[in-house]
């Protein structure tokens, strides 16, 4: 016989050991698990019921409180039409139409109250089962409806009421009756308006609130602890009333019950503001089948579970190794990409106002890439008076494309400055880069230059979309001539074009990210949406302001999936005209065909006329000894929203500043002679400004004519 070796005894002494220590360990995880796992399930119940009970206090609120809104918003037409009886119908009707939850309504007057109608007055309408809506008087079936409680108790109390529910007497069907009394203009109540709503509708929420067990059920009670509405038709077991008095209490709560040996969860709580309580009874067997059910077979799987748990281990031993590994990799990719978005974002201006030395230009822009890095540039500086600038898209996304992007806005930043026109500078970015564009990718841009003294803008599109001018009720796309995107071919022609840009315009430039932005429905923004923003102001931070929200609102949290850039400029310059007139009266009326090109409003141009003819009539009359002894001279100039006029003489020494306003509230025959002209230019300029100098009179006036 051969002898067992004591290292194989302990080898399996120690096997089983750790089998041993594996099954206890077992049980008390399957232990553990069997209790939180029922604890889990009696609060999923009690959640699932409170939410049930929740839900239907919400619809039973919302129910009853339509009906209310809609009876208390037609009292007063009521009140108002007292002497059209007829009309009584209409309003009836009206309600049943715009109320869907609403079987019937209807107004019962004061026995008498209409000498030429029946005793009982009692027109009503009521829904028929197939919908439509039918309107008749109660007078007519026999049945006495002033002993009804809906139309006692709102009588004796004067106030509005709901009834408990109960069976109508025409379709024995289970209503619930809202009444309020109207009055007429002297405070007498000469009628009851009522609503009826049917509970068919709260019968089915308590079905519904029962849940998916089989022998689960639902009970109302009102505030006297009857039975308004159950599921089990009447049947309901004596246990259950146990739980009676909290629920009249109006208290929230749960309980176990017990019927014919049968242990049940109540879960109760208050529903509606009129007393009433709901309980969702449910057994417990019930509830806990499928757990059951589970932990049977969570308990074989277990077995299994073991016998594999340390091959589990291994690999996710050597999971969580890899894992570590590449979350380094990604760490520090990540940590790049943030690097590299800060360099990107660096190469764009980010200070708003630019140039805040200057008053004739305003620029705002904004660029979200869809990543951490992305294609889309702008840029833009001011050199000899010219404003250049450019925006351009980088076909593809992310590193590549960025570092597409850099070299581009370098090009354009170095060609720029060195030329004047900008097809000439597209042109030359066009041949650097077809020089090294190894990947074939291509660039859509626009590059402009804008003279900022006379508002001329020279500009070029390589296969970019086309530009807006905003003007103060108008938005235009720019008609462009074709141009090839850059880096498509080399010694590529670019043709140029030109335009002026009238004071207070705003050109607007953008990248197809904003047109192509997608909302979860794979809908774009589109140009349709982004005129509609951009008729809606001029000012640049606004249009990019207003057009980030629209389209945030637009996308709905959807991933972005192309780069989002915009830029704004608008344009204001100055605009300066002279006129010297000789001092005559009839020189004057050279003055409107001067002021019209700085202002095309009728109103103010009104104004400024009338001021304006004020103020030389008074030169005229005091300035110099007789008309047509000397010259008068106007010099006019408007930047951005003002008009600043200055009329100079050579008169002698007159400040009309000066002058006492004339109190306008004394009879003409006791106020002095003049005054009234100054006090005219007074109330219709904005300012009004008077100095002595070099022997003139320098008289200036300024006026807000946007």
């Amino acid at each position: 016989m051969k002898k067992i070796s004591w290292q194989k005894i302990k080898g399996t002494l120690r096997g089983l050991g750790v089998l041993i220590v594996a099954a206890l360990l077992l049980q008390l995880v399957s232990g553990i698990q069997y209790y939180y796992s029922k604890t889990s399930i009696e609060d999923e119940a009690r959640k699932l019921a409170e939410i049930r009970l929740k839900n239907a206090n919400l619809l039973v609120e919302a129910g009853m409180n339509s009906v209310e809104v809609a009876v208390e918003n037609v009292t007063n037409y009521i009140k108002d039409n007292l002497d059209a009886p007829d009309r009584m119908f209409d309003i009836s009707r009206g309600l049943i139409e715009v109320n869907s939850t609403l079987a019937e309504c209807g107004l019962l007057f004061v026995p008498d109250y209409y000498l030429n109608k029946a005793h009982s007055f009692h027109p009503y309408s009521y829904r028929t089962d197939d919908g439509s809506i039918l309107t008749n008087d109660h007078n007519l079936d026999g049945f006495n409806y002033y002993n009804r409680p809906w139309y006692t108790d709102v009588i004796e109390k004067d106030v509005p009421k709901w009834t408990d529910p109960y069976f109508s007497h025409i379709d024995n069907n289970l209503i619930c009756t809202y009444s309020t009394p109207i009055k007429d203009k002297g405070g007498k109540v000469v009628a009851v308006l009522y609503a009826d709503i049917s509970l068919e509708w709260l019968r089915q929420l308590i079905e519904e609130g029962a849940g998916e067990y089989n022998n689960a059920y639902s009970v109302i009670l009102n505030k006297l602890g009857e039975p308004v509405i159950d599921t089990r038709d009447g049947d309901i077991p004596l246990g259950f009333y146990s739980i009676e008095e909290p629920m009249v209490s109006q208290e929230r709560g749960e309980r176990k019950i017990t019927y014919s040996d049968t242990v049940s969860y109540a879960f109760y709580g208050p529903i509606g503001k009129h007393g009433w309580s709901m309980a969702i009874v449910c057994p417990e067997k019930e509830i806990f089948a499928d757990f059951r059910r589970i932990s049977n077979l969570l308990n074989l799987l277990a077995l299994l579970g073991l016998g594999i748990l340390g091959f589990i281990l291994y690999q996710t031993g050597r999971g969580l190794a890899k894992l570590r590994k590449e979350e380094g990799i990604r760490q520090r990719m990540e940590n790049e990409l943030n690097i590299a978005h800060g360099i990107q974002m660096g190469m764009v201006p980010k200070t708003f106002p630019p140039f805040p030395e200057r008053d004739d230009i305003e620029i705002y822009a904004s660029l979200d890439a869809a990543r951490e890095v992305g294609g889309d540039l702008y840029d833009y500086f001011i050199s000899n008076g010219k404003l250049w600038f450019c925006i351009g898209d980088v076909s593809g996304k992310g590193v590549p494309a960025s570092l597409v992007m850099a070299v581009t806005r370098s090009l354009f930043r170095s060609e720029a400055m060195h030329q004047n026109k900008p097809e000439v500078v597209m042109k030359a970015i066009n041949e650097s880069m077809g020089e090294m564009n190894d990947t074939n990718m291509f660039v859509t841009m626009f590059i402009g230059c804008l003279d900022l003294k006379t508002g001329k803008l020279s500009f070029c599109n390589a296969g970019h979309n086309p530009p807006v001018i905003c003007a103060e009720d108008s938005a235009t796309k720019v008609q462009l001539k074709p141009n090839l995107p850059l880096s498509l071919l080399n010694g590529y022609n670019y043709v140029g074009e030109s335009m002026t840009i009238s004071d207070g315009n705003t050109l607007f430039l953008y990248t197809d990210g904003l047109t192509e932005a997608e909302n979860p429905h794979k809908e774009l923004f589109g140009e349709d949406r982004m005129m509609e923003v951009l008729h809606r102001s001029t000012l640049p931070s606004k249009i990019i302001s207003e057009m980030s929200a629209a389209v945030s609102v637009h996308t709905a949290g959807a991933q972005q999936n192309d780069d989002l850039t915009m830029l704004a400029i608008r344009f204001w310059g100055t605009k300066t005209k002279h006129l010297e007139i000789k001092n005559e009266i009839s020189q004057i009326s050279e003055v409107p065909a001067f002021i019209e090109e700085f202002c095309t409003d009728p109103k103010v141009l009104s104004e400024v006329n009338l001021a304006l003819e004020e103020a030389l009539v008074n030169i005229v009359d005091y300035a110099y000894e007789k008309p047509g002894e000397g010259m008068i001279q106007l010099d006019a100039s408007r930047h951005k929203d003002t008009l600043k006029m200055v009329l100079t003489d050579s008169g002698k020494p007159f400040d009309p500043t000066a002058t006492t306003v004339p109190d306008i509230n004394l009879p003409p025959e006791e106020r002095p002679v003049g005054g009234l002209g100054i006090l005219l230019v007074r109330k219709l300029m904005d300012t009004l400004e008077y100095e002595r100098k070099d022997d003139k009179n320098i008289l200036t006036m300024t006026k807000k004519i946007a």
